[in-house]
């Protein structure tokens, strides 16, 4: 299994506390420094409940910059993709609704986000 590995610049809990909300819930782990929580995370992951999946991740101290990838998470059907497309959008872009493949696979299809923390996410059936 391949597991995402996100950098954030002091915001790792508040990231994967929001992802944890839209994938449907799960179980959350922070590692910082002498568990002193005014420290950065050094490690996250989240796995979760609802999908099979999970990340990980950790602050960064210095600047982050996203470039020349994307998350891609296959779900079960079209309203599952629009209600998290629709999650992950919060403060961030929902770039293209779902849009259906064309025909005869015209029940399948995907949606793309770019989320608050500046990840972009491409949701398919």
């Amino acid at each position: 299994m391949l597991t995402p590995y996100l950098t954030f610049n002091g915001t790792c809990e508040e990231a994967f506390d929001f992802y944890a909300r839209v994938f449907g819930g799960g179980t959350t782990l922070f590692a910082r420094l002498n568990d002193d929580p005014s420290n950065p995370v050094m490690h996250a992951s989240v796995a979760f409940a609802k999908y099979d999946g999970c990340l990980t991740g950790a602050d960064t101290n210095g600047p982050v910059a996203v470039s020349g990838m994307a998350i891609c998470v296959v779900l079960p059907a079209r309203e599952v993709i629009e209600e998290i497309a629709a999650k992950l959008a919060e403060g961030g872009t929902l770039v293209q609704g779902f849009l259906p493949h064309p025909p005869p696979h015209q029940n399948d299809g995907g949606a793309e986000v770019l989320d608050k923390y500046g990840y972009t996410w491409y949701l398919s059936t």
